[in-house]
């Protein structure tokens, strides 16, 4: 879990070191893994302005995910961080379920 907590932390940061973010590579990790480290950037959340965009984009695994589980905790960072313009995706998923 230490990893995700690394990276949680990298995230939160007001100056985003992508290169050590980079160096961070998820797309081994488990859902278990995954849902830790949204839970974790939820905590730190609200994120410096651009935080949450960059880490979508990063991350595509995580913001399109089809996991009720995942798909939940981003809801939940997307309206702690008032990320407007993805509130279409919390609406989706609220209907889905």
């Amino acid at each position: 879990m230490k990893p995700a907590e690394e990276l949680a932390e990298l995230w939160a940061a007001d100056g985003l070191n992508m290169e050590a973010i980079e160096s961070v590579d998820i797309m081994g990790w488990r859902t278990y893994q995954l849902v830790y480290f949204l839970d974790q950037i939820l905590q730190k959340s609200p994120l410096p302005e651009g935080n949450v965009e960059r880490l979508s984009k990063m991350y595509p695994k995580i913001s399109k995910a089809q996991n009720a589980e995942l798909r939940l905790r981003w809801c939940q960072i997307i309206l702690k961080n008032n990320l407007e313009a993805e509130y279409s995706k919390v609406k989706d998923f609220l209907q889905s379920q």
